[in-house]
């Protein structure tokens, strides 16, 4: 009898062991995971900030000052409340100042012309360029430019070198109007080349900045000034010539707007 029930706990384990094997958790493999869709990248249309133009009919109003002194002995000079006025007014009637940088392309292709666009400039870069114009330029948020003389920075009433990167700094452009001012029509082709590269070469160490732009001193050049000044690197030349610039006047041949005492800005730039 003992042997009997030795026999059938015997089987009776057997079967709980078998049960408990059928019954085992098999390891579960990890569900297959989706993988995530590809992001599509929007394209995007650059933004467009004006308006294209027929590059043939586009002028733009340059305008021509030296200096902004109360001290007014001749027509070169405009009062600061009267700059400040004319600033003001192009502020107030949504004129948009471009760089000659900028300018260099809108005449050329006129794409993304800016509503009622403007370019201020500056001869000789006077002291009050920096204590008078500067800080009227800053209120009012414009952009501007000032062809300096290298070898007169920090001479004979001309602003120095902290002021020129201080102005740099901000966005007001700073061209050439060469190193010693000379009249470049009196000048060999070597030596106007050689006064457009150096006054380039300044101005690209003191700014870190590509100079594209010659102004050229008394407006006097000839065909050598537009030779050399291709040849130094420059995109634009600029005269004294009355008139907006447009890229059929030729690009190294510029006219712009004289700005006198009395003048109205009005009439300048429309």
């Amino acid at each position: 009898m003992k042997q009997f029930i030795r026999i059938s706990c015997a089987i009776l384990c057997c079967f709980v062991i078998a049960a408990c094997g059928q019954n085992e958790a098999k390891p579960s493999e990890p569900a297959p995971q989706k993988k995530p869709a590809p992001v599509t990248k929007e394209e995007k249309p650059p933004v467009q900030l004006g308006t294209d133009r027929n590059p043939d009919t586009l002028q733009i109003p340059v305008l021509m000052y030296h200096s902004i002194n109360t001290n007014v002995k001749n027509n070169l000079i405009t009062p600061p409340n009267e700059f400040d006025a004319q600033m003001k007014w192009l502020a107030d009637n949504g004129y948009h100042t471009v760089t000659l940088a900028e300018l260099d392309a809108l005449l050329e292709t006129g794409k993304n012309v800016p509503d009622k666009p403007v370019v201020i400039t500056f001869d000789d870069g006077y002291q009050d360029n920096y204590t008078n114009a500067y800080p009227i330029l800053k209120k009012y948020g414009l952009k501007a430019n000032i062809f300096v003389i290298t070898d007169k920075i920090a001479k004979n009433n001309h602003f120095d070198e902290a002021a020129l990167k201080e102005m740099s700094a901000y966005g007001i452009e700073m061209d050439s109007h060469t190193v010693h001012h000379h009249e470049l029509n009196t000048l060999s082709y070597e030596e106007q080349l050689k006064e457009l590269q150096d006054s380039k070469t300044v101005l690209e160490r003191l700014t870190d900045k590509k100079v594209n732009s010659i102004c050229y001193p008394v407006g006097r050049y000839n065909e050598d000034t537009v030779r050399a000044a291709e040849a130094a690197g420059y995109a634009m030349g600029f005269t004294t010539e009355p008139g907006k610039a447009n890229k059929n006047d030729g690009m190294y041949t510029l006219p712009r707007v004289r700005m006198v005492p009395g003048m109205s800005i009005e009439s300048a730039v429309k």
